[in-house]
């Protein structure tokens, strides 16, 4: 029975409600590639992040090292380090050294580094031998050797 304050026609089909659900579905299935959207430049952003700091660093503990052989050592350290305070797994960076002069830590040269970060996609498994990367991040840092040690 209708009582005078409701004015509301009744729904024929009985869906009265479904607007609600209907919402809550869409916005999940909308929410969910934003989500991943956001976790994929999230880890580009990290990489880019991780690789400028791990080239510089890389150049600096190289220029201050006693001698050639160890400079080397210091800068895979170093790289490994700084990637791992970055949350990165250290095998997915590739660095590579130059030197302007030909013994590397001649007095007056400089040292280039350049670190590869390759970022994998997100919420993937590696384990299923998929080898996908999002993207490869790349930076480089130059540094000069002291003259007077």
């Amino acid at each position: 029975m209708r009582t005078g304050t409701d004015t509301r026609a009744p729904d024929p089909d009985g869906e009265e409600g479904s607007a609600t659900v209907e919402f809550v579905l869409l916005a999940a299935l909308l929410l969910i590639p934003v989500i991943y959207f956001l976790m994929l430049t999230s880890q580009i952003q990290s990489a880019a992040y991780a690789s400028v700091a791990a080239a510089d660093q890389a150049a600096q503990a190289m220029v201050t090292a006693p001698d050639a052989p160890s400079a080397a050592g210091r800068a895979d350290a170093v790289v490994a380090l700084t990637l791992g305070d970055y949350g990165l797994d250290p095998s997915l960076a590739h660095s590579a050294v130059s030197c302007s002069a030909s013994p590397c830590l001649e007095p007056g040269s400089s040292v280039s580094v350049e670190v590869a970060i390759r970022v994998p996609v997100p919420l993937l498994p590696r384990g299923l031998g998929w080898d996908a990367a999002a993207a490869t991040v790349t930076s480089s840092s130059q540094q000069p050797v002291p003259r007077f040690g």
